[in-house]
């Protein structure tokens, strides 16, 4: 039952600041703040809903791009360092380190929840731009420390470095640390199903606890994906934009964005309202605020 205060709310799971050699920009929180900043309103179905963004879980793409020599643009400290000081400036943004495998140190970001503790909500790699395959031991250290300080680990996937399969045999062996593939496998359609289905496989098996963003998902591929999945499949599911990298980089189309895939759910479920809302509430606010912000002193 979707609680009446909680209704419309917004968690944003996948949101950036930094630069980005592959568009060549640099973005600060500006972008995401002015599209995310106040409430605004959509058209669903026949009524306008009001919808907030209550928070947003960003990353510093400058610890993750690397220049031509190979090597991150700025390393775990300072990059990190930068963001949680842009985060600490603005109650919607909240923090995913970065972890540079092969390049930095897990004692790195160990030394930074030590000093920021409960500014930190997760962990950020990015396999690809690293160039080490995802199951590399090299990031085994990463997984250790978020399973020894209770955070979440969201791995960029996609068909190379990042395959899906490569994510799934490093949470493996960590089956208790919450792993999120991010974008679902990104690409077309078969690699979303085919990260969808690794991603029931573990959560039948229990081998690793995986759940999938949906960001740059078509908004029939989502209805999709929700028509295959049962509760617990449901429950690992979870908005993100990728803001500000691609149509995002436009603050005015976040709206738009939220109007289309709600709208498909909507339409999609339509024979049966109460489901409908409570599929919207899951995958828009409550999957994330469990997974990020369960047991925290924050309210949001």
């Amino acid at each position: 039952m979707v609680k009446e205060e909680d209704y419309g709310k917004i968690i944003d799971t996948h949101a950036h600041i930094g630069s980005w050699s592959a568009d060549n920009v640099n973005f600060s929180e500006k972008t995401i703040l002015e599209a995310v900043e106040e409430p605004f309103e959509i058209d669903l179905g026949d009524e306008t809903e009001e919808n907030e963004v209550v928070a947003v879980m960003i990353s510093n793409m400058s610890g993750m791009d690397c220049g031509v020599d190979g090597i991150p643009k700025q390393d775990e400290t300072e990059c990190n360092e930068k963001m949680l000081k842009v985060a600490s400036q603005n109650a919607k943004l909240k923090s995913l380190i970065v972890g540079q495998p092969g390049f930095g140190d897990a004692t790195n970001l160990e030394r930074l929840i030590s000093r920021h503790g409960d500014d930190i909500y997760g962990i950020k790699l990015h396999p690809n731009t690293l160039r080490l395959n995802a199951n590399d031991p090299l990031y085994e250290p990463y997984l250790e420390l978020a399973q020894a300080t209770g955070l979440p680990v969201l791995f960029h996937s996609q068909d190379n470095y990042s395959d899906p399969m490569y994510i799934f045999e490093t949470a493996r062996k960590f089956p208790d640390v919450p792993v999120i593939l991010a974008h679902m496998g990104m690409g077309d359609d078969q690699n979303h199903w085919y990260t969808l289905g690794l991603l029931q496989t573990a959560l039948m098996s229990g081998a690793a606890n995986l759940y999938a963003d949906i960001s740059w998902l078509s908004p029939g591929m989502i209805v999709a994906a929700l028509n295959r999945a049962d509760e617990t499949t449901v429950s690992h599911l979870m908005f993100g934009t990728d803001i500000p990298l691609g149509p995002f980089g436009n603050p005015d189309f976040y709206p738009s964005r939220i109007a289309e895939v709600k709208n498909a759910v909507a339409e999609a479920f339509d024979d049966e309202e109460d489901e409908a809302a409570e599929l919207l509430h899951a995958l828009f606010y409550q999957n994330a605020y469990d997974l990020f912000f369960e047991g925290r002193e924050e309210i949001l």
